[in-house]
């Protein structure tokens, strides 16, 4: 097992990197989190499980591009009509924009075996650029003939800047409402070996 961990590593600068080739993202092993403030007293957590996307890894790690697709009915809170509220057209409106994608731009290498990925994210109608923050976790074959890889990412979007709060500030009576989701995302990917 070891001789075959080492032939599908490689490390360039001086640090890990994940193998060349192109990676579907495997949606069971894939989880996209946050966790926005709830009025002015509390938090609300919850996931995306519609995941699907596309991780190119080029011989030069820098160079690699990310292609991500998530299905906006597929959020959960944990609470069906706070879901059903953030799947109307006040929010996502999923009927219209059944997906956010995301792609990459640009890979910028960081201290401590970090990158910042580039990209631009499209919530509804709107496009922004974002940044995350990630690190490369691991790469493993698994017993059914596939690589696979992890990462690990962060991020905070405005919530504003993609016009997702105008109606909750009017339901807080204009109180102060934080602006920012925090996002967190596990990713597995796989190619056969």
């Amino acid at each position: 097992m070891t001789t075959q961990l080492t032939s599908i590593t490689r490390t360039e600068n001086y640090r890990l990197v994940p193998p060349s080739g192109t990676f579907e993202i495997d949606p069971v092993h894939t989880f996209v989190t946050f966790r926005a403030q709830h009025l002015v007293v509390g938090r609300v957590r919850g996931t995306f499980t519609g995941v699907a996307g596309t991780i190119n890894v080029d011989d030069e790690f820098l160079t690699s591009r990310v292609e991500v697709a998530i299905e906006t009915k597929s959020i959960n809170t944990l609470f069906p009509t706070r879901d059903d509220d953030l799947r109307s057209p006040d929010y996502l409106d999923v009927e219209r924009f059944p997906h956010m994608t995301f792609r990459s731009s640009e890979i910028t290498e960081l201290p401590s075996d970090q990158w910042i990925v580039t990209g631009e994210l499209t919530i509804r109608d709107m496009t922004l650029p974002v940044d995350l923050l990630f690190e490369f976790t691991g790469a493993m074959p698994d017993p059914f003939g596939n690589l696979r890889l992890g990462f690990h990412a962060t991020t905070t979007i405005s919530r504003r800047e993609f016009g997702l709060l105008t109606l909750l500030e009017a339901h807080s009576g204009n109180l102060r409402v934080a602006r920012d989701v925090e996002i967190e995302i596990d990713v597995e990917a796989i190619r056969p070996l």
